[in-house]
């Protein structure tokens, strides 16, 4: 069934989502935290996967949307979560980003957990609102799906992802390369950023089956301001060794985007 009919996030389409480091390039670092202690709890060569539905809405019924994302859509995540399909899961929406403005996500333990939890959501939404649900498809035009691997995320403290976010996508040609630069290198100091309060958490993920835009780094604070602080001191504090993305990567668009209300499992 993809009629999108109400749908916080619909059934997994056929249609599929789709600066060098020291440039400006407001990287993209949702803190997940499920996906963080499944991290700590999984062996290395199985991290969780993420998924991501993004839809292209009419600016004028975001609104309407976060509203039944808030007072069902939430419960109907929990019920895939409790469920044990989901780690995860929320909703953020662009404040300043492309045309694609309303983004669902949830991390997992594989592709194959993520579609069930989203089977699992849809069925408890539509059991407790029937024909009453939002139709996304009455708001909006257009849908894509992506399933993403994330890496290794910085250390945090904190609990929810966001509450703001910036993001960085680019189109690369060798992804391990450039994973390895975040590993062997960026990692520690975005971590600076985090620990000097700049920022919440900072990461990356790449592809799994998703569009051209194939690496998306993410870096999350209280607001656009620090974000940006952080990114600065980030900058700040490159080494002449500092690996260059542009190595690797060619087109890149940036985002800054706000979180609703997350899903979480019990404990987190």
């Amino acid at each position: 069934d993809h009629s999108g009919r109400r749908r916080r996030r619909v059934p997994i389409k056929e249609e599929w989502m789709l600066r060098r480091f020291v440039m400006f390039a407001v990287a993209a670092a949702f803190m997940w935290p499920g996906a963080v202690v499944a991290q700590e709890d999984m062996a290395e060569e199985t991290p969780p996967m993420l998924m991501i539905s993004s839809w292209k809405c009419d600016f004028g019924d975001v609104g309407a949307i976060g509203q039944d994302w808030e007072s069902a859509g939430v419960a109907a995540a929990q019920a895939a979560i409790d469920a044990g399909h989901w780690y995860a899961a929320g909703v953020y929406y662009h404040n300043w980003a492309d045309e694609w403005n309303v983004n669902f996500w949830a991390t997992g333990e594989n592709e194959a957990h993520l579609i069930e939890g989203q089977d699992a959501s849809n069925a408890a939404y539509e059991e407790a609102l029937g024909e009453d649900g939002l139709d996304l498809w009455a708001h909006c035009s257009e849908h894509k799906d992506g399933f993403y691997q994330l890496a290794q995320e910085t250390e945090s403290d904190a609990t929810v992802p966001g509450p703001h976010m910036a993001m960085s996508s680019w189109k690369c040609t060798d992804v391990g390369a450039v994973w390895e630069g975040w590993d062997t290198y960026m990692r520690a100091k975005a971590q600076a950023s985090v620990d000097a309060g700049h920022w919440n958490n900072a990461g990356m993920f790449v592809h799994a089956w998703a569009g051209a835009w194939n690496v998306n780094f993410y870096y999350m604070g209280d607001d656009i301001p620090s974000i940006l602080d952080g990114w600065d001191a980030m900058m700040a504090s490159m080494d002449d060794d500092a690996p260059d993305i542009t190595d690797y990567c060619s087109d890149h668009k940036d985002g800054f985007y706000q979180f609703g209300t997350s899903a979480m499992a019990a404990g987190d």
